[in-house]
């Protein structure tokens, strides 16, 4: 799969855009602040529905504009799509395919896929287990579509029952006949994510381990693995998830059961998906307090990798798009030149830079400036 053409209006800093893109290396130069990320941020977009960048997605429409528009026409043998997306700030967004609208997000999420590197990665390995938890779920939904329907019906569940929770607290006798109900759709829809993710990290690790071993030139043992408070006998600590379905779906509902006092004290649901955390470990150490800076990097740049790489190996259309934003201006030159090995047979790859010397040597398809929000050859 590569991008043939992107249209942008009253996007970021583009009042108007719409430019051609070819299939191989692509580069993108030009000074910082002048819209090179926004441009990689609208092609990612384009496929998850989510800006990497910011939550939500009004920063994404102009100041004193009501509307913003993206859309990106994507090819693989010979085959065309069109997606599109209109950004309201104050009505519901719209979705089009092949300029029919959509009503539903999941016609459109995974038409258009995409991997993208960018410096923020590093929080994957550095920061708290939300991010790795939203690295696992956007890549779920990436692969399998359907997955936004079940990860949105999760959390709509986890905010009611948490609000059933809350509005209990101190209440002598609390009115609790509902909790049974919250629980069975919070216990199926989590069993059902849980082994989504399960699988997931079951494909990456072998994959992140190769890919780690070659960036690093290391022969240190690389772990990945999603561990959970349901199955676990103390709040505090985890426990691998149970491979099992029906096993996991008995374990979550004795520990609800068993945490019922102090959720209905904290007023929160404390054992489920929305707590699980996926740990790397390099050597045997937790590798967000052990790895260097060099080794987080090998990690982070690893696990992209490894998604690209199951991402190319499910899909029935081709290889996913690779977004490379200012990447080789923070890594030293040997993972430059080990990441570039890795990506160059890739249907397309665009690669941004603050100026053509800070790009890798390759033999480039296109190289493009960007300026004041304008795209020239």
């Amino acid at each position: 799969m590569w991008l043939k053409s992107l249209q942008l209006a009253n996007f970021r800093n583009y009042s108007q855009l719409s430019v051609d893109f070819s299939a191989g290396q692509v580069l993108l130069y030009g000074q910082n602040g002048e819209g090179k990320t926004n441009l990689v941020e609208a092609v990612s977009y384009l496929s998850s529905l989510e800006s990497h960048r910011v939550s939500g997605y009004q920063s994404l429409i102009q100041k004193d504009q009501a509307t913003a528009q993206l859309s990106g026409k994507v090819n693989h043998n010979s085959r065309e799509l069109l997606v599109g997306i209109e950004l309201n700030r104050d009505t519901s967004n719209r979705y089009f395919l092949n300029g029919s609208a959509r009503k539903k997000t999941s016609e459109i999420l995974g038409l258009v896929r995409t991997v993208s590197f960018a410096p923020e990665d590093l929080d994957l390995i550095r920061r708290d287990p939300g991010d790795r938890r939203k690295f696992l779920d956007n890549s779920l939904v990436q692969l399998k579509p359907r997955l936004s329907g079940v990860k949105a019906d999760y959390e709509r569940v986890l905010k009611q029952r948490n609000a059933l929770l809350k509005s209990a607290r101190g209440v002598k006798n609390p009115e609790l006949s509902t909790l049974e109900i919250w629980d069975d759709q919070l216990v199926a829809l989590g069993t059902e994510l849980a082994a989504e993710r399960l699988e997931l990290v079951t494909a990456l690790s072998p994959l992140l381990q190769t890919f780690y071993t070659a960036l690093s030139d290391s022969r240190d043992v690389i772990s990945l693995r999603v561990v959970s408070a349901v199955g676990s006998d103390d709040s505090e600590k985890w426990t691998d998830i149970e491979s099992d379905p029906k096993v996991y779906s008995q374990l979550f509902y004795e520990r609800l059961d068993a945490l019922r006092k102090k959720e209905l004290e904290r007023g929160i649901t404390l054992a489920g998906p929305h707590r699980d955390e996926l740990l790397i470990d390099k050597a045997g150490l937790l590798a967000r307090t052990h790895a260097s800076q060099g080794e987080a990097w090998s990690l982070a740049l690893g696990l992209k990798l490894a998604l690209g790489d199951v991402s190319r190996k499910t899909s029935n259309n081709g290889d996913p798009i690779l977004l490379l934003d200012d990447v080789f201006a923070v890594l030293d030159k040997g993972r430059r030149e080990r990441l570039v090995e890795f990506v160059t047979d890739y249907e397309q790859v665009i690669i941004t830079a603050a100026d053509e010397t800070m790009a890798p040597n390759l033999d480039w398809s296109s190289k493009m400036n960007v300026s004041g929000g304008f795209v020239s050859a």
